[in-house]
């Protein structure tokens, strides 16, 4: 009998050794926490865009907001915009030409990109027409 039961008693004493070792790791969870993505601070329009330069595969945040003339509406780019193209950061206006056209202009009035309505529901770039930018709705 002594036979069988130190074998269980060392057996018992390992597997709760091994058990106890794992006690103070967490749990595998999934660190996605989905509904928490708060809007840039410095965008404060009531329509959100994601900008995306294909060629250099960045992007960044830009709001659309209040009408400033007939045609005319205030325009924000987060942070980082300067790296998804050259002077998007310093857009302070969305212009509707009126064929279907938004112009992004800085406070100068300066063309920065003029963008057309793609097939879906974003904004393609047609000038400069180098510029490989896309601008969806993000909210």
């Amino acid at each position: 009998m002594r036979k069988v039961i130190m074998p269980a008693v060392c057996v018992i004493a390992l597997l709760a050794g091994i058990w106890s070792l794992d006690a103070g790791t967490p749990p595998d969870v999934d660190p996605v926490v989905s509904g928490s993505i708060r809007k840039p601070a410095d965008l404060t329009g009531d329509k959100l865009f994601s900008v995306s330069n294909v060629e250099a595969q960045t992007a960044c945040a830009v709001s659309r907001g209040e009408k400033l003339t007939n045609r005319s509406m205030r325009f924000a780019a987060a942070r980082g915009c300067e790296q998804v193209w050259p002077g998007l950061s310093n857009a302070a206006t969305w212009t509707e030409t009126g064929d279907g056209t938004v112009v992004l202009s800085n406070a100068a009035g300066d063309a920065i990109l003029t963008l057309a309505e793609g097939d879906g529901p974003a904004y393609e770039t047609v000038d400069p027409s180098n510029a490989m930018i896309t601008l969806n709705g993000a909210d």
